[in-house]
């Protein structure tokens, strides 16, 4: 006798809840008796994908249980990073003790070079975690077995220059050339985006220039016999000097200049002095920041095409606030950001943006990460004064008039089961099957 379909789906769903009730009672059961050789179970919290291979961490520090959420660790390292002058990265990572070693903390830090490959930084970064844990593996039944060595890793990694040996004088020169295409039988696209640029830094003084181009092309083929060709031009070059006064404040100033087909901008040249209060100290730039700046100074602009306000030249005196707070704990990080951009000769004239960042660990296993952005444009006086094609306005080969713009996403995850990850298996991980 067949079966009904009602029957079957009745039997499908009281398998699927007996498997659901068993991985709940075993993820209780594990959470309130989870015991394992290792004497410390840790979590690397670690926003540098990069360097922070979490395979080669387990795979490389053995002497611990890898757990995959800060609820049931011993141990919680937050590994943050920021930028050095020569172009390196500097990664600090603070060691937070949970549980039965609450209250037990450290910092400490390492520098990558700019040259240095991703195995160097990982290599390193694992140096830097056995040293951190050190403490905490002192406080366990396993301090009798711990052995520490010095070698000539402990100096392969100087924190700061010596100038009198350094001939380039802090500055570093770095150039790109990057182009992609892709296409199909109807349409194709190539891009370009060049770029050199040269920096300077030291704890009183911090110079940046750079120089960038781009080119854009897209052809569609609209017909047998008719293909639409959209190209966009554009270059942008900047500079920045900034005087460190203290550790809250510092002085300076900005130049932009700017080209681009697309907005209709022949040349755009800016000059602003600029300056910055930092809440927090610079130094603790990496854990959290609250900064306010200031600029005010002169816009120049020349346009491609006659603006809707009969114009191909013109001088615009300006002034600009921004504003950013980011922190990053234990519990996740947040950045907030907004900047305001005024005309002094026209005040119904104006930008107003802003950004949110998200990433919170709310509970055990459970996450959200969510982004937004809304800009209010209220001074698009450049705009090109003409009738747009319905190509051209289909492809967007040109800026045509707004009163906003908007960007945002939203996820949540919630994860359950074993909380122990120690296991590395790569097998049939890079296989690819086309789209």
């Amino acid at each position: 006798m067949r079966s009904r379909p009602h029957a079957w789906m009745r039997r499908t769903l009281c398998v699927c809840a007996c498997i659901l009730v068993a991985a709940h009672a075993a993820s209780a059961q594990q959470s309130a008796g989870d015991t394992t050789s290792a004497p410390l179970s840790v979590y690397v919290d670690c926003e540098d994908y990069e360097a922070c291979d979490f395979d080669f961490f387990r795979t490389d520090i053995v002497f611990v249980n890898w757990v995959r959420d800060r609820q049931v660790a011993d141990v919680h390292m937050l590994v943050t990073t920021q930028a050095t002058g020569a172009g390196g990265r500097e990664f600090t990572v603070t060691f937070i003790g949970l549980r039965q070693f609450a209250g037990i903390a450290d910092t400490l830090r390492y520098v990558a070079p700019p040259a240095a490959t991703q195995d160097e930084k990982r290599r390193a970064l694992a140096r830097v975690f056995r040293a951190g844990l050190v403490r905490y593996l002192a406080r366990t039944p396993a301090a009798e077995k711990i052995v520490v060595s010095l070698g000539a890793a402990a100096t392969e990694q100087p924190n700061q220059t010596n100038a009198a040996r350094d001939r380039w004088h802090y500055w570093v020169f770095r150039a790109s050339l990057n182009g992609y295409l892709n296409g199909e039988k109807t349409y194709d696209n190539y891009n370009m985006y060049n770029s050199v640029s040269a920096n300077r830094v030291t704890a009183r003084w911090k110079t940046e220039l750079s120089l960038n181009t781009q080119y854009n092309q897209s052809s569609f083929e609209l017909d047998s016999v008719t293909t639409y060709t959209n190209i966009q031009r554009g270059y942008g070059a900047s500079g920045l000097q900034v005087k460190s006064i203290n550790e809250h404040w510092s002085a300076g100033g900005r130049l932009n200049v700017y080209s681009s087909s697309y907005d209709n901008t022949r040349r755009a040249v800016g000059v602003f002095p600029a300056l910055e209060y930092d809440v927090f100290p610079y130094s603790a730039a990496t854990r959290r920041q609250l900064r306010l700046e200031y600029n005010i100074g002169v816009q120049d602009y020349a346009w491609n095409d006659t603006t809707i306000f009969d114009r191909l030249r013109e001088r615009r005196p300006v002034h600009r606030l921004l504003a950013s707070v980011a922190t990053r704990e234990s519990w996740g990080s947040i950045d907030v950001g907004t900047n305001a951009t005024g005309y002094l000769d026209d005040h119904t004239q104006y930008r107003v943006g802003s950004f949110a960042q998200l990433s919170l660990r709310l509970f055990k296993g459970f996450s959200v990460q969510a982004f937004g952005s809304y800009s209010l444009i209220q001074d698009q006086f450049g705009l090109a004064k003409k009738d747009f094609t319905p190509e051209q306005i289909l492809t967007r080969a040109f800026q045509r008039g707004t009163t906003y713009r908007f960007f945002g996403n939203v996820g949540i995850s919630y994860t359950f089961g074993s909380i122990f990850n120690n296991v590395v298996n790569p097998r049939m991980a890079s296989m690819f099957f086309g789209e």
